[in-house]
């Protein structure tokens, strides 16, 4: 791919500086937008306010993580923007309408929702929250095959491992028969939860299984009747399709 010569990454800083919008850049400069794209951008996030973390509010920063290490991602697009995505069901808005409240507590910034086939998600395109993300949880290569929490459970607080496993249990778990489950292809983030729950007091079972169609075992936390109402009176929910009223 061609790239600015260094007279012309000047230029383009010097213009975007003075307040002239990327297509008259491109236009004076005779250049495409995906080349000026990038230096455009360095200057105009300078003049985007810092985002400032609530750091007070643990429970809801856990819930983002465990919302995130369940049905989260992010990317770099092509014009050098930071998208963080949650992706759930498409019945799941009113839970993403939550999410976005959450960001908007923590970040004081709110996401994008909007839905695609049978697909809810949420997006917000701010460097600062990924970043954010990535002082809690950690990953190498496949993300869902290995994340899970940058430091042992017992190195975060109460407040925090609980909003964590409502995260989780919101985005990647189940109630069948009053019986709850969450399941996962990261065995260390499994491992997390489980020692979370240890630490919140809270019983439950792990398991593993391997499904004939799928190719990496799935690790399991399973609560029965007793333990899922205790789930529900520590923890709660707030994704309300995984637990409704008459389910518990």
């Amino acid at each position: 791919m061609k790239r600015l010569t260094e007279s012309q990454r000047l230029k383009t800083k010097k213009l975007a500086k003075n307040g002239m919008s990327l297509n008259k850049i491109c236009n004076r400069m005779n250049l495409s937008k995906s080349l000026a794209y990038y230096w455009f951008r360095k200057v105009k996030e300078k003049k985007t306010k810092d985002i400032v973390i609530n750091d007070s509010l643990e429970t809801e920063i856990g819930e983002i993580m465990g919302a995130f290490a369940g049905d989260g991602s992010f990317f770099k697009d092509e014009r050098y923007s930071y998208r963080v995505r949650f992706y759930l069901s498409r019945k799941e808005y009113n839970y993403a309408k939550k999410l976005n409240d959450l960001l908007s507590s923590i970040y004081k910034t709110y996401g994008r929702i909007y839905l695609y086939e049978s697909v809810c998600i949420l997006e917000v395109t701010r460097k600062r929250v990924i970043e954010h993300i990535r002082e809690f949880l950690t990953w190498n290569g496949n993300r869902t095959l290995t994340i899970r929490l940058r430091k042992r459970p017992l190195e975060y607080s109460k407040n925090f491992l609980t909003g964590f496993c409502r995260g989780m249990v919101d985005t990647e778990g189940w109630i069948c028969k009053n019986d709850l489950m969450i399941s996962s292809i990261s065995e260390g983030l499994i491992n997390d939860m489980s020692k979370s729950l240890e630490i919140l007091g809270i019983s439950h079972m792990k398991t593993v299984w391997k499904a004939k169609e799928r190719k990496n075992l799935r690790h399991a936390i399973f609560f029965n009747k007793k333990n899922t109402l205790d789930f529900a009176s520590k923890i709660g929910f707030s994704n309300e399709r995984k637990c409704a009223p008459d389910e518990i």
